[in-house]
């Protein structure tokens, strides 16, 4: 297994996308530690994961033969990134995998967004990066070895209406791994990105139902011209091209985006 012994956060995983990834890196041998917030936000048309939710992924975690723990943190505030990090290091030992998976998003035009709207987007995807590069680089420093993936989107590299928030937010990652990679090349740290093209995630799912919209005429909204081939994206897509930077079979990638979108963007303009 590729990732035998190597010991892994990821953020937002409780469910989505972040279960996925977490699932794929535990299938090569990672043990798992679980960030999520396990609360809803205020400015959120949807749900988002409870503490029983992220029991069950743990629990699952478990099942497969690797070693897990789930760990309540809000990405936007550093003293429960601090605590997080703290038990994680306290549990493990150690730092080698840190995936910065947590996001969320409304749909609001800017016109008509209040600062709230904009703050609990921007600051959960970009200060949340933030937050986790801060307390867990100096861990891989000082070990002269770490894989950090962080999740943008298409939406970071294109901009779509009524998302003003969160295409800055995506954009903005992406920029922050450029320069992190460079201050952490000289440690064999490696940084990168993963866009995921239209996912049928429940933060997607929530968007659609927010407008009325059941999950098959959610999808047929959400994924109208963004699908090249007749195979819809999955969450398993975006973990495997998370697992593939994190082994030493991208040793020499970073400071790099992969887009894992069927080829959407493209046919962009």
């Amino acid at each position: 297994m590729k990732l035998e012994g190597k010991v892994a956060i990821v953020t937002g995983g409780a469910r989505g996308n972040g279960l996925a990834i977490a699932r794929c890196l535990a299938e090569e041998g990672a043990d798992i530690a679980i960030a999520d917030i396990c609360e809803d936000m205020k400015t959120l048309p949807y749900k988002l994961s409870t503490p029983e939710i992220m029991a069950e992924a743990v629990e699952g975690i478990r099942g497969m033969g690797r070693q897990a723990l789930g760990v309540k943190c809000d990405v936007r505030k550093a003293s429960d990134v601090s605590a997080m990090v703290d038990q994680v290091l306290k549990t493990f030992g150690r730092i080698d995998i840190l995936i910065n998976n947590a996001g969320n998003t409304s749909m609001v035009a800017i016109a008509e967004m209040a600062e709230e709207v904009w703050d609990e987007v921007v600051d959960t995807h970009l200060k949340g990066m933030y937050q986790c590069c801060h307390f867990v680089l100096p861990h891989m420093i000082g070990q002269h070895s770490g894989k950090v993936v962080s999740i943008s989107s298409v939406g970071g590299q294109r901009g779509f209406g009524m998302g003003g928030h969160y295409c800055a937010a995506k954009h903005g990652i992406i920029g922050l791994n450029k320069s992190i990679a460079m201050e952490v090349a000289d440690h064999n740290i490696n940084a990168n990105v993963v866009c995921p093209g239209t996912v049928w995630t429940p933060m997607m799912k929530g968007i659609a139902e927010s407008f009325g919209m059941g999950d098959e005429d959610g999808k047929e909204q959400f994924f109208a011209g963004h699908l090249l081939k007749d195979r819809e994206l999955t969450p398993e897509d975006i973990g495997r091209a998370v697992l593939w930077l994190c082994t030493e079979d991208s040793q020499n990638i970073t400071g790099n985006v992969i887009t894992v979108d069927q080829g959407w963007t493209a046919q962009a303009p």
